[in-house]
């Protein structure tokens, strides 16, 4: 159902600051005015409870039993359809490690169902195969590859323009001229899945346009005080405003005080929230499967026989609540590191924030931020 000259009013989060009594407009699929409900002189807006921009993730596997990595069209939007439904009204199409054939037909699969206009689907990210044998988490090792221009060009042309993440770890043999290489191509090279000592991973970031870092704290050796690694150059570059980092703050992947540190270290805009979902998100425990690889859910937690965290079960607007709710970050923090900050690592600038002019991407939520309506580009969601 469109929605023209809608006149929504609550409390808003925009980028800077929390409006108590605010009303947002809606004009052609564009928010208008965004603002104090004392500075509104149109007609009497809609109670709305509270209002936040939609929802952008750059992880995603799959969710309602659906996955991305696949060649099924239906698939990969059954993935999108649900998580909109729950809020996220941009996403990538996360792969995981397997062979260059495999990747190129999925990768042409996702540029597809892209190039269709109709979906959620912003491109793709792929999450592998350049990973670090000792830090593959719940990627099949016999997948794993040492970083290749050829299969990267491969993919890229494959992908038609809708290859927009690389996860690699830096310090295998080619990843600097791999991570270079897409960068060229407009791509965003992101570091993780990796083994590097902190002064490695340190000069890797500090090599990159856009240095960023794949799922905080999971993938890598954990932090130690005489020996900080991969955590430790990550949050050093964090506090200075020089990289940005993906964060699962499900209560799973990360403590909750693990994620409120980040958020305290962090300056605004610098930690992006990833929900990891895979088939299981929204669905019972059971079995399930991510990529070749098959992944048990308990307690709400996957898992692969070796023990290894197999992605997650959550959306990334149960990762804002948590935040706000449990952690006690910030609500314009939390937002923005679930919409204004993944939409400009990504470039899309019409979206990711209640603000005039972009895109009417709009999330009403109850007063404990569960997700209560969804509107994209103007139109309520079912």
């Amino acid at each position: 159902m469109t929605a023209p000259g809608t006149v929504l009013a609550g409390t808003l989060v925009t980028p800077s600051e929390v409006v108590a009594d605010g009303v947002v407009e809606v004009r052609d699929g564009v928010l208008g005015y965004v603002g104090p409900r004392a500075g509104w002189e149109g007609r009497d807006p809609e109670p709305a409870g509270l209002l936040v921009p939609g929802y952008v993730d750059l992880h995603c596997h799959g969710g309602g039993g659906h996955a991305v990595t696949t060649t099924d069209h239906a698939d990969i939007e059954a993935v999108a359809a649900h998580h909109l439904a729950r809020g996220t009204t941009t996403m990538l199409a996360s792969l995981v490690s397997a062979p260059t054939a495999t990747i190129t037909a999925q990768v042409a699969a996702i540029a597809a169902v892209v190039g269709e206009g109709s979906t959620t689907i912003a491109g793709c990210h792929l999450e592998g195969p350049w990973l670090s044998t000792e830090r593959c988490g719940a990627h099949d090792p016999a997948a794993l590859a040492p970083p290749d221009p050829v299969a990267a060009r491969e993919w890229l042309d494959a992908g038609r323009g809708t290859v927009r993440m690389v996860t690699l770890a830096p310090e295998l043999p080619g990843a600097d001229a791999v991570a270079a290489l897409l960068e060229d191509a407009g791509v965003l090279a992101a570091f993780g899945h990796t083994d590097a000592p902190a002064g490695r991973f340190t000069a890797a970031l500090r090599s990159r346009r856009r240095p960023m870092v794949t799922h905080l704290f999971n993938g890598m050796a954990p932090f130690h005080h005489r020996e900080p690694g991969t955590p430790g150059a990550a949050l050093g570059e964090l506090a200075r405003g020089a990289a940005t980092v993906e964060l699962i703050a499900d209560g799973v992947h990360v403590a909750d005080e693990t994620a409120a540190m980040v958020f305290d270290v962090a300056r605004r805009g610098h930690v992006v929230l990833v929900s990891d979902a895979m088939a299981a998100a929204g669905l019972p425990d059971g079995d399930y499967s991510l990529g070749s690889l098959a992944v048990r859910v308990t307690s709400g937690v996957a898992r692969i026989g070796s023990g290894s965290i197999a992605g997650g079960t959550c959306h990334v607007a149960d990762l804002v609540r948590r935040c706000v709710t449990i952690v006690g970050v910030d609500p314009v923090a939390a937002v923005a590191a679930a919409s204004a900050t993944p939409a400009a690592l990504l470039g899309l600038s019409d979206r990711g924030a209640l603000a005039t002019g972009r895109r009417a991407d709009v999330l009403s939520l109850t007063d404990d931020w569960r997700v209560d309506r969804v509107m994209r580009g103007g139109a309520w969601v079912g």
